[in-house]
């Protein structure tokens, strides 16, 4: 339980951090990064993360974010933050339902570190 609750702390600080070093933008709310609300081709997306066939969902949508990073489509790392931090939001129990966790989370938001070349910045907050 503590275990979680940390991951879950430092997922947060990790989008936080991801959102002021390559978004330019203050916010308190990982979910909330366009200006306090969310997009609505955003809310879409976590709708369809959010359906019931579960882990087919999270993984689809993960995948097609992660395309969209890799081939740096406008709006995609706000896209995937936005994702990881409504996944962040949720319990463990509801995560693990789907077959997902925080720390699936977690290897997703390094992958975009990665992409974005600042993994050695995220990598001393997870330490």
């Amino acid at each position: 339980m503590y275990e979680q609750d940390y991951i879950i702390r430092m997922n947060n600080e990790v989008i936080r951090t991801m959102v002021k070093l390559l978004l330019n933008k203050d916010t308190g709310v990982p979910v909330n990064i366009s200006e306090g609300t969310i997009k609505s081709e955003n809310k879409k997306m976590l709708e369809a993360a959010n359906g019931q066939s579960g882990i087919d969902n999270i993984k689809k949508v993960e995948e097609e974010i992660l395309t969209l990073v890799d081939a740096d489509k406008e709006g995609a790392l706000e896209k995937a933050l936005v994702f990881y931090g409504y996944l962040n939001e949720l319990t463990e129990d509801a995560l693990l339902s789907k077959n997902y966790s925080h720390e699936k989370i977690k290897k997703g938001l390094k992958i975009i570190a990665e992409r974005y070349g600042i993994l050695n910045v995220i990598d001393l907050i997870y330490r």
